[in-house]
């Protein structure tokens, strides 16, 4: 399988992103994919693995837990971590390719 034009997507998992959340003894683990359009986005995606993950880290830290365990709170933090994670790529010369970002996991406690 080539990786230009295989016209195929991509799931790219990403390491667990883990942050303290307001008040003491809270934190959130969440596992997160990136749908990429291509094999070939994938591997320039891959190189900004730490801006990506500082950009989810920033946005994630300090958030109120209760809040975050209604389901259309956890759907808009989804939707910013994609606009956050957009906005890094494309800070990075990395902006094609990025389709949707997935919680495959997402523990509060």
């Amino acid at each position: 399988m080539s990786g230009e034009g295989d016209g195929g997507v991509e799931y790219l998992p990403l390491e667990s992103v883990l942050v303290n959340l307001e008040g003491k003894r809270h934190y959130l683990r969440a596992d997160i994919q990136l749908l990429i359009d291509s094999k070939e986005h994938a591997e320039k995606i891959k190189m900004h693995m730490p801006p990506i993950r500082h950009a989810l880290i920033m946005l994630f830290s300090n958030r109120n837990p209760e809040q975050l365990s209604a389901v259309d709170e956890r759907e808009k933090l989804r939707q910013a971590a994609l606009q956050d994670v957009t906005k890094t790529l494309e800070k990075y010369g990395a902006g094609e390719g990025l389709k949707d970002l997935f919680f495959t996991d997402f523990l509060i406690q």
